[in-house]
């Protein structure tokens, strides 16, 4: 059982629900929204009925909550029930926008060591968000539109990079993504990037409705992508992480909805150096485990060479078995891969990977691409599958010559 008095237990988490609220709206305001949420769970929790709310300001003096020495004697397992009930209702009626970071905001404002004297009462905070979380996707996600995502998402961005660098620039280099991308990836002709800097009473992003048409997964490969590209320029030129603005300026529902349609942030963010590395790094490990270390080093170092002249840019790649203990450090990769299309990069990561394929032989190989998938992990699967690798066409070849 808690340390800690029922009465004490059930105040903090008042306290902190109500400063939660008070700091989006008004100290007045979450007072009454805690008040009536307590008396209206009093008919379902009789010892409610001895807590007090106050519904006015803030005082010096903290004596807004009040409650009546008669909880003591309430099982604390029934106040834990209590607690989570006032959670939820409360998290419900602000709504999907404002209720996702709710409970994570009560959890900061709560004093670490509270966290587990809750746990002991069935308290759990976490729980509590995700299953929020879970009820939003099943009950919302699949119903926003593809023109709801796209104007949301190009909307947070030209207002992130407006807010950072001008308009100038926010526009010209949305308007130049967009439009160069829109003949590889057809849908974001339906999208116009209006220049509010000569017209007005228009919007930024105007989206044409009949995008509501297009398999929505397609919608998600042409965001991944022009977010990526976006994303590579502003850490390259201005040091500037969009991924990482855009997930905290977007709202929780299309959040969700960009990852149910395949829109990895994670993805995004991996620079093509580190994809390098841990291309590498997988392969090196996975020949040391088919013979030695000494071996892995000479078969990588030697497939560099190989495709030296077809690939240029493999020259600023070099592998120090000497230091090979100190993990990815000891696979060195200028910057200047940074500037190689993907594309090329994808064409000599796949030749790589289809040599070592071949030089493990059958016994060894035959379990090679699921052992790269398992090593190299789902993030980096999908952005080396982004620069044009094709693993399951390397697994493929490999059957047909065994």
């Amino acid at each position: 059982m808690p340390q800690l008095e029922n009465k004490e237990l059930l105040e903090k988490v008042l306290k902190s629900t109500i400063g939660v609220i008070a700091r989006r709206t008004s100290e007045g305001y979450a007072n009454v929204i805690v008040g009536k949420c307590v008396r209206d769970l009093s008919e379902k929790f009789f010892f409610l009925k001895f807590v007090h709310i106050q519904g006015t300001q803030f005082q010096e003096v903290f004596e807004i909550i009040s409650i009546d020495s008669e909880i003591q004697a309430v099982n604390p397992k029934d106040i834990g029930k209590a607690i989570v009930s006032i959670i939820q209702k409360i998290t419900r009626d602000m709504g999907k926008n404002t209720g996702y970071f709710f409970i994570k905001e009560i959890k900061d404002d709560l004093p670490f060591s509270f966290e587990s004297v809750l746990k002991e009462i069935d308290v759990d905070l976490d729980l509590l968000q995700l299953k929020f979380v879970t009820e939003i996707k099943s009950s919302y996600v699949y119903h926003v539109e593809n023109s709801e995502v796209l104007k949301s998402t190009f909307e947070a961005i030209f207002e992130i990079l407006n807010s950072s660098f001008g308009m100038d620039l926010a526009y010209s280099l949305l308007s130049e993504n967009v439009s160069r991308l829109n003949t590889q990836y057809e849908i974001l002709s339906y999208i116009k990037i209006n220049d509010i800097r000569a017209i007005y009473d228009i919007e930024v992003i105007t989206i044409d409705d009949n995008v509501n048409s297009v398999d929505e997964k397609t919608v998600g490969v042409a965001i991944q992508k022009c977010l990526q590209e976006l994303n590579i320029f502003l850490t390259e030129k201005k040091n500037f992480l969009l991924v990482d603005r855009l997930k905290n300026k977007l709202n929780p529902n299309i959040l969700f909805k960009l990852g149910s349609i395949g829109v990895n942030f994670d993805v995004i963010q991996i620079k093509q150096a580190l994809i390098v590395k841990h291309v590498l790094s997988a392969l090196i490990g996975i020949l040391s485990e088919a013979t030695t270390d000494s071996y892995a080093f000479l078969v990588i170092n030697n497939i560099l060479k190989k495709y030296e002249k077809e690939f240029e840019f493999l020259r600023c790649i070099k592998v120090d078995s000497v230091n090979y203990s100190k993990g990815l450090e000891s696979i060195i990769v200028s910057s200047e891969i940074e500037t190689i299309r993907e594309s090329d990069l994808g064409k000599s990561l796949q030749r790589i990977i289809e040599n070592i394929a071949k030089a493990l032989g059958e016994e060894a190989g035959s379990f090679f691409v699921e052992k790269l998938k398992k090593k190299l992990g789902k993030a980096y699967i999908l952005r080396i599958e982004e620069l044009g690798v094709n693993l399951h066409m390397i697994e493929l070849k490999q059957n047909l010559i065994w």
